[in-house]
């Protein structure tokens, strides 16, 4: 396409014309010297934003006080010293999620190359000590974070899944289908990168992918003051970072023991094990990491309305990622990886008010791959290119062929779709990054991205009859089309951009962002400006500010709509009589009148370190949208329904973030945000979802005024760590209708019950039978609190506004082998 070629020609034409750093020159015998710090992982990949430290001389027979010097590395790993007098001087490298790096005595001038590894669960050896919390000058993205290890010790339901684990990053808040919404927006507004690839679900956006939580080394979020690499999430970026082998094999096994239940009986209740396997194929060279999960599930409901053979469901699940790195030199890296996601669940949303036999089976999978070469050439550039494809599967059957009934308490019959839908994306992409001296250093980025996305879709549909109370009827609806249909899209990307230092703590990050695909048509061009201040020399206070355009991508879900057909419905009288003529619910698409979602992001962030360790974080975010893709109704017939850009959401949140490691890995953090996620036309409406109203204002379903999260490990008795986490947060919002499906009162007139949960585990490490152990027990929700998932909000229902499918308490375990002694 004319597009990708010019921004293909102009990426190749600047990356050979663009000017490097000029080197350091020598310095005379009897100078000042200049010295270059290269900061490299175990596995020889540049570490970025590492602050290297240079000690020394030590001054006084006393051994103080230490004259001082610090830098952070850049997107190669290197950063350098002037003026370096004669020594002795100690070198100290750190970076979160690392091993601490200590160098007595080094050289002080040329180049030097030191290695620093990450943390493991098990350490090697008894003298490595954890890179400390601390303030980092060159993060200028509003970031949050958690490590692979914090993963795998807060307590959470379903630890099995780590999409539940980042319901305890601030910002992140989780809805029942344990869909991510960050900083208040849809799941599709956000960029899943799995290293460095777009794993979003390419038509409907959905977090899908399932990693094992033993193979995350960090799950990292941006929500705000994001480079000019990233569009097409306007509500940040969610980052998967897996692990890699290094030169000593590494193997980790987890709840491999099944569990029981006695809820109606004694019953096998789940089994989830995981296995993580990692070493050399060529130690120094080549380099394997699988990560394998599965998982059984006996669901069993207790509730009165479920009789037997109707409360039951079976899950099973199974993953594996596969990964290699290659260094087929010393500056040329190459990555590649596999995974594959298998899922089948008997009966798809078992509730209360789904009994099995209303639900349907579903079966999903998932495939994706990548490959990816970085190439270094000189000090200060560095080029790498990626290819990836993925593909997602989805195919949902009813159990049998009674007819679908929705009565105002619960649904009766079978299943009323039969669907098949298939989502694949190739991705290629490039970046190149080198440094330039004018007036202070130039951190340079530039790249493009070209994403090929197919949406495949099939579907029968069988007529839904609802029905009132007292069994009379009230709506029937048919519905017609859904044949094999295609939607395709092409998308190209380039970026520039500057990380400008003016001098040491001052860091200032521009950048311009191109953005164009084949259903909108229209070149996007996305400003962005951010910075950091650092208020004192020791490093204690930052204050980071930023604004940016970002344009979100295209929704091939909303575009492919008015494939899936149209709905015919009939409406009856409170007496089963005919009231109104059939009316016929249609979608369409006009190409030509979209434009592309546009969103203005702006955000202003202080950071202190406290005394005693404490470190503050004070994050205010707003982001306003315009353009956004909505179905609404056309004005002569309100069930044609037009994709516009009609949509205007509105978002702001301020929060407040405590953290305070101590000694070893234990850590207590603590988060509060206040916040309002809305939208002047809140209804998402689909051929499947037979809500009719005009659009209304309101909240977003996930909205969450105030929400209070916290979580930390600490040490006990007798070698016991106290792990625990605590949630509390404003209930949902939701609507009201009646038995026609009609709104009745507009969601954010009732709110489910406020939500509070706390998790508490205790766990012992030990060694026994040459292996080391890790042994864990406690209780999730273990004040019992009545959190509710589901609301009977049927107008003339018996149960109406009757909550259930509530989180009790409830005891877990678990049981691991973290290797060799």
């Amino acid at each position: 396409m004319p597009t990708v070629r010019f921004s293909t020609s102009l990426f190749v034409l600047i990356v050979f014309c663009l000017p490097v750093a000029p080197q350091t020159p020598s310095a005379a015998p009897g100078d000042a010297h200049s010295l270059t710090v290269a900061v490299l992982d175990e596995n020889g990949v540049a570490v970025q934003s590492a602050e290297v430290q240079l000690l020394g001389p030590i001054l006084g027979p006393s051994h103080g006080p230490v004259e001082f010097q610090r830098c952070v590395t850049d997107p190669a790993g290197r950063c350098g010293f002037a003026n370096v007098n004669a020594g002795p001087w100690g070198l100290r490298v750190e970076k979160e999620g690392f091993y601490l790096l200590t160098i007595p005595n080094i050289q002080i001038s040329g180049a030097l190359e030191v290695r620093i590894a990450h943390q493991q669960e098990v350490k090697e050896t008894v003298n490595v000590v954890e890179s400390p919390l601390a303030i980092d000058p060159s993060q200028v993205a509003a970031q949050e974070q958690l490590s692979g290890l914090d993963i795998l010790n807060i307590p959470y339901p379903n630890t099995r899944d780590y999409r539940y684990a980042l319901a305890f990053i601030p910002g992140i808040v989780l809805d029942p289908n344990a869909q991510p919404h960050i900083a208040g927006s849809e799941t599709y507004q956000t960029l899943v990168l799995l290293d460095g690839f777009d794993v979003t679900q390419p038509a409907n956006g959905q977090l899908l992918a399932r990693v094992s939580t033993d193979a995350l080394r960090a799950v990292k979020v941006e929500t705000s003051r994001i480079p000019a690499q990233h569009g097409k999430g306007p509500a940040g970026v969610l980052g998967l970072q897996t692990g890699i082998g290094d030169d000593h094999y590494r193997f980790a096994v987890t709840n491999f023991i099944p569990s029981v239940q006695d809820k109606k009986g004694l019953a096998l209740d789940k089994v989830n094990p995981r296995l993580t396997f990692s070493g050399p194929l060529e130690k120094g060279r080549i380099w394997f990491y699988d990560g394998l999960d599965g998982e059984y599930d006996n669901v069993v409901i207790v509730s009165p309305e479920l009789p037997i053979g109707e409360d039951t469901d079976h899950i099973w699940r199974l993953g594996n990622l596969a990964k290699m790195q290659a260094n087929l030199a010393s500056r040329d890296i190459v990555t590649t990886s596999f995974l594959v996601n298998r899922l089948h669940d008997d009966h798809f949303k078992l509730s209360p008010a789904a009994p099995a036999t209303t639900t349907p089976e579903d079966s999903e999978e998932l495939y994706a791959a990548s490959i990816k070469d970085q190439h270094s050439f000189g000090a200060e550039k560095l080029l790498e290119f990626g290819l990836a494809f993925n593909q997602y599967g989805l195919g949902q059957t009813p159990v049998g062929s009674a007819p679908y009934v929705l009565t105002p308490t619960q649904a009766q019959g079978n299943y009323f779709q039969t669907v098949r839908t298939t989502a694949s994306r190739w991705q290629a992409l490039a970046n190149f990054y080198a440094a330039h001296e004018w007036h202070g250093r130039h951190d340079l980025m530039l790249g493009v991205d070209t994403d090929r996305l197919v949406f495949d879709q099939s579907s029968q549909r069988t007529p839904i009859l609802s029905v009132r109370q007292d069994g009379s009827r009230a709506r029937y609806s048919t519905f017609s089309g859904g044949p094999p249909s295609a939607t395709y899209n092409t998308e190209s990307s380039a970026y520039l951009q500057d990380r400008w230092t003016l001098f040491p703590r001052l860091l200032i990050e521009p950048g311009l962002r191109f953005d164009w695909d084949e259903i909108v048509r229209r070149p996007l061009f996305s400003p962005r400006l951010a910075g950091t201040y650092v208020l004192d020399n020791a490093g204690n206070t930052k204050i980071s500010a930023g604004v940016g355009v970002v344009y979100e991508s295209t929704n091939l879900f909303l575009i492919g709509q008015p494939l899936a057909g149209s709905r015919n419905d009939t409406f009856y009288d409170a007496s089963g009589q005919l009231v109104t003529a059939t009316a016929l619910t249609t979608f369409m698409v006009d190409r030509s009148s979209l434009y592309a979602p546009r969103f203005l992001n702006w955000s202003l962030a202080l950071e202190q370190r406290l005394p005693r360790q404490l470190f503050l974080k004070t994050e205010f975010l707003h982001r306003n949208s315009t353009q956004g893709f909505v179905y609404d109704s056309n004005a002569s017939n309100a069930t044609d329904f037009v994709l516009q850009n009609n949509r205007h959401d509105r978002y702001h949140s301020l929060t407040v973030d405590l953290r305070h490691p101590f000694r070893e890995r234990y850590i207590l953090t603590a988060s509060y945000t206040r916040s309002n996620s809305r939208s002047n036309q809140v209804l998402d409406y689909s051929l499947d979802n037979l809500i009719l109203s005009p659009q209304v204002p309101g909240p977003y379903p996930w909205d969450t005024p105030n929400r209070l999260i916290s979580w930390g490990l600490l040490p006990f008795v007798k070698r016991f760590d106290a792990a625990y986490s605590l949630e509390f947060r404003t209930g949902f919002p939701f609507a009201i209708i009646n038995s026609q499906q009609q709104l009745v009162e507009p969601p954010g007139a009732h709110r489910f019950p406020n939500y509070f949960s706390l998790n508490l585990h205790l766990e012992k490490r030990f060694d026994a039978l040459g292996f080391h152990w890790a042994l864990r027990g406690g209780f999730d929700n273990i004040t019992d609190h009545h959190n509710p998932y589901a609301v009977n909000n049927v107008v003339g229902s018996t149960s109406f506004l009757t909550f259930s499918a509530f989180d009790s308490r409830a005891f877990t375990a678990r049981i691991r082998i973290l290797g060799r002694k």
